[in-house]
């Protein structure tokens, strides 16, 4: 049986992100990873949302932006990106 070919990451799903990224005083870049839910993609990387409101009214309400943290990931740097949940 063939096998299914990885789902491509959609604004939305719970992901799972192997990039490189720098480090400052080391020797060389280092694979970093992050889980969270895609909460944009652009022409040049990712934005995954890995702690945030699971309700909009509740972002809403609560009116706190600082309550959420989120990481932009350029899509260059990307190993790997696993769609964990759609």
């Amino acid at each position: 049986m063939a096998k299914k070919p990885p789902k491509r990451p959609s604004v939305g799903d719970i992901v799972h992100v192997v990039f490189l990224d720098h480090a400052e005083n080391s020797q060389d870049v280092l694979l970093f990873e992050v889980v969270g839910r895609l909460s944009a993609i652009t022409k040049k990387g990712y934005t995954v949302r890995c702690w945030g409101y699971v309700d909009a009214l509740d972002r809403a309400g609560d009116g706190n932006p600082e309550n959420e943290t989120s990481y932009a990931i350029v899509k260059a740097a990307v190993e790997s990106i696993v769609v964990l949940h759609a």
